[in-house]
């Protein structure tokens, strides 16, 4: 499949591509790897051919490769003592040198990390074990229709536990996936060590690819619409804030005394709608003088210090909306301008 680096770079867009798995030991140094070392190494190496940078941030790890915070942490620094270095840009990182071609390699479809297989009761996601070995086996099949091999050369060969292959193979045969036949015969294979003929069902496999790759298009559309949304919402706050900056300094300037007088001012507000709603019309009649006195006071305290009840008034930037992002028709003001778009 053909892909770019563009379409890579970043690992929630990259559903339509691949991750190189390196065979070998030794390949990125001396040291041996565990099985999510391997998995994170072998995604960074995929992205970082003929000097490019692989950028990821440890949340992307953490929701593409299901592992936990502490083993992305704890493996990022590993990785940094061996192959890899951090590059200029916050999240991205380079190979120290240039590593030489793998001599044994294969490739993994990234939609295996996102695919569920129905079962007779529910779905199953794949473990990245499994998904090593199902893209192995997949490998070999687009060669020969019926791979011939040994459980345990499988397991040697991706330096995973025999018993986590054969947990796997039997996964991939309940689910439908994989039908395994001796060599000698029809019957399956009993143990690691027996030859047989290992024949994946591509109709499943295809059907699953094609529904995961429309689960995840639907999913992106359904980020990007609230990512879309937040960043709107963020910008109409900010705007909301600086219309209401000046009466803000206004009040700082005016002091307590004044703020006090504010406070009482719109308490009365509601002591005057309950007296109304009980049809109390003295205690209407009261409060709105004692009211009225608290606003005179507060227009002779406002015009000692040089200002006017217009100073205490947002400032909006756009009247349209008074910075809501909503006309009074209900239709969405075009004064909003998108991060690093036009209006």
């Amino acid at each position: 499949m053909t892909y770019t680096k563009t379409k890579l770079n970043r690992s929630g867009n990259s559903h339509a591509g691949h991750t190189i798995r390196v065979i070998g030991h030794g390949f990125y140094g001396a040291e041996k790897l565990s099985a999510s070392e391997r998995v994170i190494i072998n995604a960074l190496y995929s992205f970082a051919q003929k000097g490019a940078s692989a950028d990821f941030t440890f949340s992307e790890i953490h929701r593409r490769y299901n592992l936990s915070y502490a083993t992305v942490s704890r493996t990022m620094r590993k990785i940094l003592q061996l192959c890899f270095e951090r590059a200029a840009e916050p999240h991205s990182y380079r190979l120290k040198e240039l590593l030489p071609a793998p001599e044994r390699y294969f490739y993994i479809p990234d939609w295996l990390r996102f695919a569920q297989f129905p079962t007779e009761t529910d779905a199953t996601d794949l473990t990245n074990d499994q998904i090593e070995v199902l893209s192995y086996i997949l490998h070999q099949n687009t060669h020969v229709a019926h791979w011939r091999s040994t459980q345990a050369s499988i397991a040697r060969t991706l330096e995973i536990s025999p018993s986590t292959v054969s947990a796997a193979i039997a996964l991939f045969e309940k689910l439908g996936l994989l039908t395994v036949t001796s060599v000698a015969g029809t019957s399956r294979a009993v143990n690691h060590y027996d030859r047989a003929a290992f024949t994946l069902n591509h109709e499943i496999l295809n059907k699953t690819r094609l529904e995961t790759l429309q689960h995840i298009k639907a999913a992106s559309h359904a980020v990007r619409d609230a990512d879309a949304r937040t960043d709107r919402e963020r910008f109409y706050a900010a705007r909301q804030r600086l219309s209401k900056e000046h009466a803000n300094h206004v009040r700082e300037k005016l002091g307590a005394d004044f703020r006090d007088l504010e406070r009482q001012f719109n308490a009365f507000e509601i002591e005057l709608a309950k007296a109304q709603a009980q049809k109390r019309m003295e205690k209407f009649k009261e409060i709105y003088e004692r009211r009225m006195a608290i606003k005179n006071a507060m227009r002779t305290f406002l015009q000692d210090n040089g200002y006017t009840e217009e100073d205490l008034l947002p400032r909006y930037i756009c009247p349209e909306c008074n910075d809501t992002g909503w006309r009074k028709d209900g239709t969405p003001c075009t004064c909003y301008t998108p991060p690093g778009g036009t209006p």
